[in-house]
């Protein structure tokens, strides 16, 4: 089998790319995935937050790229602009917070500053001591957008352009070949197809791969080269497995993110459904929540949390010991609170908690988009339209190229971000 573009990963990221390339007239382009459904896909396990209000420029700008996008096809993707409330318990954050103002403001997001009063004057529900906190920012042109919707979308529409999708498939062999310019490139992938077609992975097959890398000989199908002319990396937190593969050493860390529902026992109504009328809200405790239905999905991310390929939930623990405290110190609303449910899913986290893509130095043909620190959705648009001209023009869109991974050798060209949850 070869194929022009062959992308391995076909989340949210790894889609987006698909559909761009093949929107620009770029054909023959195969997307393979050992997880098409999505069951461990850590765009499909993220809380569905949409915002641009970052303080790197290349993250504001693909991120409102990507949120125009959203707003075009609101009804398909469930995108509701209710906005972002941050709040700032730091004066060292909350005064870099408003010196970035500028920068978000000229891409037309209308960040406002919000002194403690202001936040407990437009959102009383929000009644917590606000001797704790120091100031706020609230973007309204952000929002929240249904994932698994997103990734369907990209999906959809690059099948319609004749892009092709292989699920099920691991890749467990790259070769690469030197050039005569001492470059090399990668001449073909081998990809193992694992046997079974169960949705929900009830015998845990491909989980037990995704977290041990290891191929049991029981679940192999068929093993087969698939030649390309680019390659595209878009493999997220198994993004290392890839590069290791080529002779890279990768920066990108796995973590664990995990992520509840609740519901809102009170008996005042009206507060409930003021509640419910919030976008998300990120606390100065580094909680963040926002109205799912009639339930309230938050998450909080254990500082302490080591890397690793753990999809395990610690179920109703999490939220008394880390949830729940925090949002009662937001809220009375939350005094009583019940624990519905709750997941894990992986963060690809860098250093400097921004992506790495564009064409990797010392190849000719490798390109990768990935470890975008959870925020894959929010900058799956930005990110795939550069890169798709990159691929198809052979020059960078936008700021997309300071996000090669080379920045990582010299510290001031970090893209480090503080807006990361």
């Amino acid at each position: 089998m070869r194929a022009n573009v062959l992308i391995a990963g076909g989340g949210v990221v790894g889609s987006a790319v698909a559909w761009a390339l093949a929107e620009r007239g770029v054909s023959d382009v195969l997307v393979v995935d050992l997880d098409l459904t999505g069951l461990y896909a850590s765009s499909e396990l993220n809380a569905g937050g949409a915002r641009a209000t970052w303080w790197q420029p290349v993250n504001v700008e693909t991120c409102a790229a990507t949120l125009e996008f959203f707003r075009e096809h609101r009804d398909e993707l469930s995108f509701q602009e209710r906005g972002y409330l941050w709040l700032y318990g730091s004066d060292e954050l909350f005064d870099i917070a408003k010196r970035k103002l500028p920068l978000q403001n000229d891409f037309g997001l209308g960040v406002e500053i919000l002194t403690p009063a202001d936040v407990v004057e437009r959102f009383p529900v929000l009644d917590g001591d606000p001797g704790r906190l120091v100031g706020a920012t609230f973007s309204p042109r952000d929002g929240l957008v249904n994932p698994n919707a997103v990734r369907q979308w990209f999906r959809r529409g690059a099948e319609s352009l004749g892009v092709r999708f292989l699920n099920r498939h691991y890749v467990s062999g790259v070769s690469t070949a030197r050039q005569p310019s001492s470059k090399r490139r990668v001449d073909w992938i081998e990809v193992t197809e694992i046997a079974g077609s169960d949705p929900m992975d009830s015998r845990g097959s491909i989980r037990e791969i995704l977290t041990k890398h290891v191929l049991p000989s029981s679940s192999v199908s068929s093993r087969q080269r698939i030649e390309c002319d680019v390659i595209v990396n878009c493999l997220g937190a198994w993004s290392p497995l890839f590069s290791a593969k080529v002779g890279i050493s990768d920066v990108t860390e796995p973590t664990r993110r995990q992520i509840c529902m609740l519901s809102v026992q009170h008996e005042d109504a009206a507060r409930v459904e003021s509640l419910l009328s919030l976008g998300m809200v990120v606390d100065a405790s580094s909680l963040y929540f926002h109205p799912e239905g009639r339930d309230i999905l938050a998450g909080y991310s254990i500082p302490e949390e080591a890397p690793g390929f753990d999809f395990d939930y610690d179920g109703e623990a999490f939220f008394v010991e880390h949830i729940w405290p925090r949002l009662a110190e937001c809220s009375s609303v939350f005094e009583r609170s019940k624990h519905v449910r709750g997941w894990s899913g992986l963060y690809a986290v860098t250093p400097d908690r921004s992506g790495i893509a564009g064409l990797v130095t010392g190849f000719t043909n490798l390109f990768e988009a990935h470890s975008f620190t959870g925020r894959g959705v929010m900058q799956s648009f930005g990110v795939a339209s550069a890169l798709a001209s990159w691929i198809n023009t052979g020059k960078p869109e936008g700021l997309v190229g300071s996000m090669n991974r080379d920045r990582f050798s010299d510290r001031s060209k970090w893209l480090i971000e503080d807006l990361h949850i």
